[in-house]
């Protein structure tokens, strides 16, 4: 059977799924499948009207924020991935603590320390804070917050977290459906909400995948909306390829 048909077979049988009452099925769940559904759904019709092979943009959204819900992988669009901070170079051990602090308090919970005799890769918060504890004082220290992702019932809560973020300086974070970098992007949304709101985060990372799809094929096309760096976006490449198998190895 043709891909493109089985996809739009799994699509439906997906929808008449989810189009059951929540409560009923879900409610061990804290997160809404109807909306997972609509994103779904929504990416189907984005993949149609601009002529993008069936399954490709959904595989992207998968790897940015797919989530679990009943043994289907979603896409979730109140997702907010904050960047790592990078390693940061301290001079002093009070200082490396001073910034582990702000870090912790911006939602940071795995980080890597390097100093003297230490070192530690995707530590605890209560790992690295016995390892800073642990080191002479005034001594350099190496500190680097390890990136993460937060997923939001609402629009609401999302919007909410970002301007805390935003608040403390913190500007380095993917938002949305498909993880659009506001540090690199924001100029092209009037608002948090507007960058969080499906239709306009979907549309936007549509624009952008077909801006790179002029110059390039499609897999490079996927690359180079993750990165213009070439390791990480060979590395996203193929992240997105498995995905991609994985989508239309279930259908099959």
């Amino acid at each position: 059977m043709n891909l493109s048909r089985v996809f739009w077979v799994c699509l439906y049988m997906l929808s008449a799924m989810l189009a059951r009452p929540v409560h009923a099925d879900y409610e061990n769940d804290p997160f809404d499948p109807l909306i997972a559904r609509d994103a779904w759904m929504l990416i189907a019709q984005a993949e149609r009207a601009n002529g993008i092979p069936a399954g490709l943009l959904h595989a992207m959204s998968l790897v940015e924020t797919g989530k679990g819900i009943r043994g289907w992988v979603l896409p979730w669009p109140y997702t907010v991935g904050v960047n790592g901070t990078g390693a940061q170079k301290f001079a002093t051990r009070e200082q490396a603590m001073a910034a582990f602090t702000r870090y912790r308090n911006l939602g940071f919970v795995r980080f890597n320390v390097s100093a003297l005799g230490v070192r530690l890769n995707k530590a605890k918060p209560v790992e690295a804070a016995a390892a800073l504890g642990s080191i002479p004082a005034g001594s350099p220290v190496t500190l680097e917050g390890i990136n993460f992702a937060r997923r939001f019932n609402s629009e609401r809560e999302a919007a909410s977290f970002l301007r805390s973020m935003f608040g403390a300086g913190y500007r380095n974070v993917d938002v949305g459906m498909m993880q659009i970098n506001w540090r690199v992007h924001s100029q092209h949304f009037r608002s948090i909400e507007e960058a969080l709101n499906p239709d306009t985060n979907l549309a936007y990372a549509v624009r952008y995948l077909l801006e790179h799809r002029q110059t390039r094929d499609w897999w490079g096309s996927v690359g180079r909306y993750h990165s213009g760096t070439s390791t990480y976006a060979n590395k996203y490449i193929r992240n997105v390829y498995n995905m991609y198998l994985r989508i239309h190895r279930v259908n099959t």
